[in-house]
């Protein structure tokens, strides 16, 4: 794509045919054409509707670099997410980088479920919180709700304390490292957690661009316990969950069994192991 460099000015018509040649031995053309709505609409502020009404409008010198320099990155594997550096989900706008894992679909479904079951009126603790997303979803649409949220690294925390402020959400934010003993101070009606669940043994099946690019200590399990946030989760919500409080997981699909087992083992009660949109058994909750 070098050849824009001696292009003063496209219409968006040949801008988009260009981009797709640039990708094509990456993406497929479904692809493309998303990662290509995605970029002008951000930083073009062309949306589709205006791409289908005028295909012919003039897209600036300027504007060519700036899409240019974007292809470069994409043709990396760059995750889009972390090109424009923000997400959206359920009208909340979350910054992105790659301290943060990028919001999984199932994480979003994770937090409709506990929507869905929760009454107004309750106090939350988000252990590992990356993002803030879990946090900032459930303060927002359970009314009256308090959220804390943990996480052991400041510099993650940063990210999450942004977001809440940039959307004007409050959550109680503390540094907190859930393998170490932590004390029970405080109780909570719901403690939810999506931690690290992915053996290291199993890099070699994971997308080329999550393992180039995507924090592996909130994807891969250090040591050779792969359940070992679970474990610890268990334990402390055992004795920090109000009586009949419930503990609301996120899970690999081959271990949530696993997960369950150990729950009953802590008796925790009313089991119940939810499916995704694809049919895949991720989510799984439990009463104490």
């Amino acid at each position: 794509m070098s050849c824009l460099d001696e292009i003063k000015t496209m219409t968006l018509k040949l801008l988009k045919k260009i981009f797709s040649n640039s990708l094509n031995e990456y993406y497929s053309k479904e692809e493309i054409n998303t990662l290509f709505h995605i970029l002008i609409e951000f930083y073009l502020g062309i949306n589709k509707i205006n791409y289908i009404q005028d295909p012919l409008y003039i897209i600036s010198k300027k504007n060519i670099s700036l899409i240019e320099s974007k292809i470069k990155m994409i043709q990396k594997k760059i995750p889009i997410q972390y090109i424009i550096g923000e997400v959206e989900h359920k009208n909340i706008k979350f910054k992105v980088n790659k301290y943060v894992l990028i919001p999984r679909p199932e994480t979003i479904e994770l937090c409709d479920w506990i929507i869905f079951n929760q009454k107004n009126k309750c106090k939350i603790l988000d252990i590992g919180t990356g993002s803030g997303l879990i946090a900032l979803i459930l303060k927002k649409y359970i009314t009256g709700s308090i959220v804390h949220a943990w996480d052991k690294s400041p510099l993650i925390l940063k990210i999450a304390k942004e977001n809440a402020l940039k959307n004007n959400i409050e959550i109680n934010f503390k540094i907190v490292d859930i393998l170490k003993n932590v004390k029970v101070n405080d109780k909570f009606d719901i403690i939810v957690s999506n931690p690290p669940y992915v053996d290291k043994s199993e890099m070699q099946f994971i997308d080329e661009s999550i393992v180039k690019y995507e924090p592996h200590s909130a994807i891969f399990v250090e040591g050779n316990d792969n359940l070992i946030f679970y474990k610890k989760i268990i334990q402390y919500s055992k004795d920090a969950l109000n009586s009949n409080g419930t503990l609301y997981l996120e899970c690999h699909i081959d271990r949530i069994n696993f997960v369950k087992n150990i729950l009953k083992i802590n008796n925790f009660k009313n089991i119940k192991i939810k499916e995704d949109l694809f049919g895949r058994k991720r989510m799984i909750k439990a009463c104490i």
